[in-house]
């Protein structure tokens, strides 16, 4: 069972892996590419579908989405179920953009870690995969569902 100093101990390197994610990231719109990631993951979504998938309010993520749709990064078609909506999915340009960006990332982490094994880092990949689903995990005492968190492979 874990203990409340052990815990404590985690929590106290979430800081420090968020800015490890943002020293590998850099100047990248990674607002946008989030937003984007979320979009290819949800399949031909509505904009309300992605900002739940994602967590986030509405208004946020239709920002985002405009401005994927303006870059042509994103492409809206008509719903099928509902002449009134419109389901957002990712143009080629889009998919294209997050494998780019998808192998960047890859390559950066490669370049950091070589003195790491595959079996360390197969285990390590395991065990971040368990602590995201567990704390993501809705308490029972919680009336609101975690947001899905899986991120979708490009490459």
């Amino acid at each position: 069972m874990a203990t409340p100093h052990a815990c404590a101990a985690l929590v106290d390197q979430f800081p420090h892996l968020a800015r490890s994610k943002r020293a590998l990231v850099g100047s990248h719109p990674g607002a946008a590419t989030a937003t984007l990631a979320a979009v290819v993951a949800a399949g031909p979504a509505r904009v309300s579908e992605v900002a739940e998938q994602m967590g986030l309010d509405l208004s946020t993520v239709s920002r985002q989405v405009a401005h994927l749709r303006r870059d042509g990064l994103v492409e809206a078609t008509p719903d099928a179920c509902d002449g009134r909506s419109q389901r957002i999915s990712a143009t080629p340009a889009g998919v294209a953009l997050l494998r780019a960006e998808r192998r960047r990332l890859v390559d950066a982490v490669a370049t950091r870690l070589t003195a790491w094994d595959d079996d360390d880092l197969g285990a390590l990949t395991r065990l971040l995969d368990r602590l995201a689903d567990d704390l993501a995990r809705t308490h029972p005492r919680s009336a609101q569902p975690a947001p899905a968190t899986q991120t979708p492979r490009y490459a």
